[in-house]
């Protein structure tokens, strides 16, 4: 019954999304008038397309996980925890994100260690590198595999709904000019769709420049509000501080938006434009960009950090001392 109830989870929101995407060709072929249809059909059955080529590719690639990579697993939980178990020595020398406890951080539902950005998703009970966040609308999670992915189809969408919107009101208004209101009801078809490509437009758009500016920024969605958490901790020091701390550390960021971008959507503009994998720059880290193990890391920021024992020690001051088992929480991020 559970196996049931995971697949439907999992088969509604995509065959919805898909099914939308369909049922909007459909109808625009029926009910768009205004522009000929050889002008608007291959533009828009294109679009459409490539944005159900990008979603599929999206839930095909997935995000990647710490299962995938033998050498993350933990053999023995309480040896991991006592520190008579150590990670890989990739981890050890190329890790920026620890337990409070400064203990380098373990699962214990996948039994693996988490290299930096990986989190536990308890929707996919699975340790996911990157991870973004859990996406409903495909029933996965976004990860460092699909990242770039998961934001062309955004790209695509927001595109694909703004032009349905305009072709939809154009025919509406055309109905409205022509005073066919006087003879007949509005074709409810083209109200739905017009309706739906209002809604989809105005929230998909929102959505897409908000997940851009965060990877212009190297950061994910956990992340920005891990680093609010450490920004109010870095407050509350400062009121009993005579030298303020400044917040906002993400090591992450390379220090310009268009490195960041390439550091996940790749460095040619073929790569931004189309579904196809990133290819490895020089610019990378050995082996980095084949595994999201480790990655990049801002050099003036992680020097600082090396240098803030200080504000790590007092920041333990004002926090029970907590297992490496327990949820996750990085020094910054």
């Amino acid at each position: 019954m559970m196996n049931l109830v995971n697949n439907f989870s999992k088969l509604f929101p995509r065959c919805l999304t898909t099914g939308l995407y369909l049922w909007s060709l459909y109808a625009i072929v029926v009910c768009i008038h205004v522009i000929r249809a050889r002008v608007v059909l291959p533009l828009v059955f294109t679009i459409a397309m490539v944005a159900l080529y990008t979603y599929a590719k999206l839930i095909y690639v997935g995000p990647g996980t710490t299962k995938e990579y033998s050498i993350l697993r933990v053999y023995d939980l309480n040896a991991a925890e006592s520190g008579f178990e150590l990670p890989p020595e990739m981890l050890v020398k190329r890790s920026y994100t620890q337990k409070r406890n400064g203990r380098f951080r373990v699962c214990k539902s996948c039994s693996s260690w988490k290299p930096d950005r990986c989190h536990h998703c308890s929707t996919c009970n699975v340790c996911v590198l990157k991870m973004d966040h859990h996406c409903p609308w495909f029933a996965g999670c976004v990860g460092y595999r699909n990242q770039k992915f998961f934001i062309q189809f955004l790209i695509y969408c927001t595109v694909y709904s703004i032009l349905v919107l305009i072709l939809s009101s154009m025919e509406i208004y055309t109905w409205f000019k022509g005073e066919f209101f006087e003879v007949e009801l509005i074709n409810f078809t083209l109200l739905s769709l017009w309706l739906l490509a209002l809604v989809v437009s105005i929230s998909i758009t929102i959505f897409t420049v908000f997940s851009i500016s965060q990877v212009c920024q190297n950061q994910t969605t956990i992340e920005l509000y891990s680093l609010r958490r450490y920004n109010e901790e870095v407050a509350f020091l400062n009121e009993f501080s005579n030298e303020p701390i400044k917040g906002t550390i993400n090591i992450f960021d390379l220090g310009k938006k268009l490195i960041n971008w390439e550091e996940v959507m790749g460095y040619s503009l073929i790569e931004w434009a189309l579904p196809i994998s990133r290819r490895p720059s020089s610019l990378d880290l050995e082996g980095s960009h084949s595994h999201g193990l480790f990655f990049n890391v801002n050099k003036n920021v992680s020097k600082t950090m090396n240098e803030s024992v200080d504000l790590q020690d007092r920041l333990l001051r004002r926090l029970t001392p907590r297992s490496s088992l327990d949820v996750d929480r990085s020094n910054f991020v």
